[in-house]
């Protein structure tokens, strides 16, 4: 059986998107600060999940403009870490139970997962980070869903 080559939704090839990890105090404030340094250079955000402790808070984000966002995390002195997550439309309502299904039968797990505020071809997008993204592309992309890298957020629809 032949398999799809792994693309994004503009048929590019290598569909990663970048997230940062941005570790914060957990003290009031903080996030807005963040949020605010993005804002004032217009790097849109387009995913947030914080996972947050007594002491600090880790805040998972995916934004519009990669390269600019890395260099203000820099810039403000920021700890940060950043990953390849995969990005893929959810064409309906059992999309997201189909993808743990084809991950499961590949034993890859789903470290964690969080939904974009855009959506593309008007079906939402989550952001997932598996064990295996390589895999996670061939398998995704085999059985028919669409993910989107890097230049499709650029100007999402």
């Amino acid at each position: 059986m032949q398999s799809a080559s792994p693309q994004t939704g503009r048929q590019h090839e290598e569909p990663f998107a970048f997230q940062f990890s941005v570790f914060l105090a957990n003290r009031i404030g903080q996030l807005r600060d963040l949020l605010a340094t993005l804002a004032e250079k217009n790097v849109e955000l387009y995913g947030i999940c914080v996972v947050e402790a007594s002491d600090w808070a880790v805040i998972r984000m995916v934004c519009s403009d990669p390269n600019r966002a890395r260099a203000l995390l820099a810039a403000h002195g920021l700890s940060f870490t950043e990953n390849e997550v995969l990005l893929t439309e959810l064409p309906g309502p059992a999309a997201l139970s189909e993808i743990c299904t084809h991950l499961v039968g590949a034993e890859l797990n789903i470290n964690f997962a969080y939904p974009l505020s855009i959506r593309s071809h008007g079906n939402p997008v989550m952001v997932l980070h598996t064990d295996d993204h390589v895999l996670a592309v061939h398998l995704l992309t085999r059985h028919g869903f669409t993910l989107l890298g890097a230049e499709d957020l650029a100007d999402p629809t």
